[in-house]
């Protein structure tokens, strides 16, 4: 359980992704407010934190989980084109910040950051926003050209979702689900 704002003993402890969410909307969101990103949307689970800030056609998915079976936990700033709603376009039309971070920096050890404990949420989240103006300020302004390069290249690597259908004699014939297929063609 976490606490946002006032160390008070007697305040009520939040669940951990409401005090993470507050803590985004309170850090994060007054920056790319100033890029006229809007709020969209926000969905919060026990376990899951989904924010969607959107401008245009382009979008920042904040995504965190600590779920028990999502060990070791992590949360991450995605950021797309298109719909912000659809599982298989927002799976091949976006990039992860931290994929922006590793070609710019030209490494590839970063990764999601780990979902912060309470006494880590502000730094977590400050520090996120930091690399979101330095290693994302091109998408923000609009400039989508390092994006798409990025997006290209992950996506080339990437294999399409498997469909396992059973062939009748105890076995599996193995195909490609077609519309993660389509998505790998048109965003490659």
């Amino acid at each position: 359980m976490l606490v946002v704002g006032n160390e008070n003993k007697n305040m009520a402890r939040e669940p951990q992704q409401v005090a993470f969410s507050k803590e985004i909307l309170k850090i994060i969101k007054p920056e790319i407010l100033k890029f006229g990103f809007k709020k969209y949307t926000t969905k919060n689970e026990e376990y899951y934190t989904n924010l969607v800030f959107r401008k245009s056609n382009q979008y920042i998915r904040i995504e965190g989980t600590n779920y028990p079976r999502d060990y070791p936990y992590f949360w991450n700033i995605i950021l797309g084109e298109g719909s912000s709603d659809d599982f298989f376009e927002y799976d091949w039309n976006s990039v992860a910040l931290w994929h922006l971070k590793n070609k710019i920096e030209n490494e590839i050890c970063n990764k999601e950051y780990p979902f912060p404990t309470e006494n880590e949420l502000s730094y977590s989240i400050l520090n996120a926003k930091n690399e979101l103006l330095k290693f994302g300020q091109s998408f923000l302004l609009g400039n989508l050209e390092l994006f798409y390069e990025v997006r290209k290249e992950i996506n080339q690597k990437r294999e399409t979702y498997k469909i396992h259908s059973p062939d009748g004699i105890g076995g599996y014939i193995v195909s490609n689900e077609p519309k993660s297929e389509l998505m790998k063609r048109k965003f490659t």
